[in-house]
């Protein structure tokens, strides 16, 4: 009977995370530099194919190479839909939400894999995949999955001789195929994430771009991303099948806590396996709601930390709309000029890094430049019809003469409580960018 009636549970479960991801696509259409290269590349591939020469990350290559192999996969999955959008002459801009959508229905298909759903599960294929993300695409999983694997190890979940047997064909064919997918895009021999590896561990010049202290992954990064459900954890912690999982996620982030370097992005992985864990602390607690009354207070405690979860994410979701103002500038842009006006756009690092890509550019007769060598009020910045760029007062006096403010963005700064309204917070916005247009120069 429970079987027959818990049939839906799936699909239902299934349907909440498309809605709930549906949601953060449209109330977050555009990326920041984080997934800037990425979004790039899939651009490229989509819209320039085998024509390299014009490829983003030639111009701006980052601080070290990123794999290709992400973007091709993004982009052999989307071209049906983008070719169809290009037909009936759509923006680009859906184009972006269409890599977005499908990035985004590709996890949560991963996460629903029953294949995952077992604690301490290690079969050939799973490892292969395994062998395969370490390699291909983020190489600091070789600490969480590594633990994973050492622990299944130590509990002869599998044999050292299968582990090799499997692995070691596995991480040829895949350091193979990103060898030969990666050299050929950026044309010279290249390893990505082994260059990523060495360039963030061995020569730990990540720390350029600010240092956190030591435990600041545990004090702030696990609690905002976890919200009420950290409570949970060590409740989930009775059943000893969560130990597959809570000792190699706790182990990654201390591990990771060694870097100086730190983002809450960084340690995201160990997130579902962390979920699990309070999912299985709830659970424990809904299953005795009919014994003293400790578990019938533990069961409001549930309920009720699930709806703040909800309100936190909700609250989170909001001020995050508001964390892109480079991609609104250039939405702002094409509305607000003319399509057929000779536009000749500068747009500035703070604009590139909040959400400006190749997929914004929807108007073929406009240039869009982002060179970083043009310094503002330089002569050279006269060339320029329009101007995206930070909303500092120093260099906005350089241009008071000989452009005029077209837009105004406005960014978030922060959040304020208020607990005398309701919602009780504030989004501290202020102006982030601006939009300039040149005025008409004397005949």
């Amino acid at each position: 009977q429970k079987k027959k009636s818990s049939g839906g549970q799936p699909l239902l479960f299934l349907g909440l995370l498309v809605t709930v991801a549906a949601i953060h696509l449209v109330a977050c259409p555009y990326t920041k530099v984080e997934e800037s290269f990425n979004l790039q590349a899939t651009h490229d591939l989509l819209y320039h194919q085998l024509d390299i020469d014009k490829y983003d990350h030639h111009e701006f290559p980052g601080v070290v190479p990123r794999t290709f192999l992400g973007p091709l996969l993004i982009a052999v999955f989307s071209s049906p839909v983008v070719y169809v959008l290009s037909l009936l002459e759509v923006s680009k801009f859906y184009s972006q939400l269409t890599g977005k959508g499908l990035t985004w229905m590709r996890t949560v298909a991963a996460s629903h894999d029953p294949r995952w759903g077992g604690v301490g599960v290690w079969g050939p294929a799973l490892n292969a995949w395994v062998t395969f993300a370490i390699i291909g695409f983020r190489a600091e999983l070789c600490m969480l999955l590594g633990l994973m694997l050492l622990l299944t190890l130590y509990q002869r979940r599998l044999s050292v001789a299968r582990l090799f047997q499997h692995a070691i064909p596995a991480g040829i064919l895949c350091l193979g195929l990103t060898v030969a997918v990666d050299s050929y895009f950026w044309r010279y021999l290249v390893w990505p994430e082994g260059e990523v590896l060495w360039y963030n561990t061995v020569l730990n010049k990540s720390s350029n771009w600010g240092t956190s202290p030591l435990l600041w992954y545990f004090y702030s990064a696990l609690p905002r991303g976890l919200g009420c459900s950290l409570l949970f954890i060590p409740l989930g912690a009775v059943d000893r099948r969560t130990h597959a999982l809570a000792l190699p996620s706790l182990g990654f982030v201390a591990l990771y806590s060694l870097l100086p370097h730190k983002e809450l992005r960084f340690i995201i992985y160990t997130f579902p396996a962390l979920n699990i864990m309070a999912a299985r602390g709830c659970t424990y607690v809904l299953n005795n709601y009919k014994k003293p009354w400790l578990y019938k207070m533990g069961t409001l405690l549930v309920i009720g930390h699930i709806l703040v979860n909800v309100a936190y994410t909700a609250t989170s979701l909001y001020v995050s709309h508001f964390n892109y103002p480079g991609g609104v500038a250039m939405q702002r842009l094409h509305e607000l000029v003319p399509p057929q006006t000779d536009v000749l756009l500068h747009i500035d690092v703070a604009a590139a890094q909040t959400g400006v890509s190749r997929f914004l550019q929807v108007n073929d007769d406009w240039r869009y430049d982002k060179r970083e060598d043009v310094q503002p009020g330089a002569a050279g910045m006269l060339d320029y019809t329009h101007i995206l760029m930070e909303a500092a007062p120093r260099h906005l006096a350089l241009y008071s003469d000989t452009h005029r403010v077209l837009a105004s963005i406005e960014g978030t700064t922060g959040v304020s409580l208020t607990l005398t309204k309701l919602p009780p917070f504030d989004v501290n916005l202020q102006t982030k960018l601006v939009l300039l247009e040149r005025l008409l120069r004397p005949a």
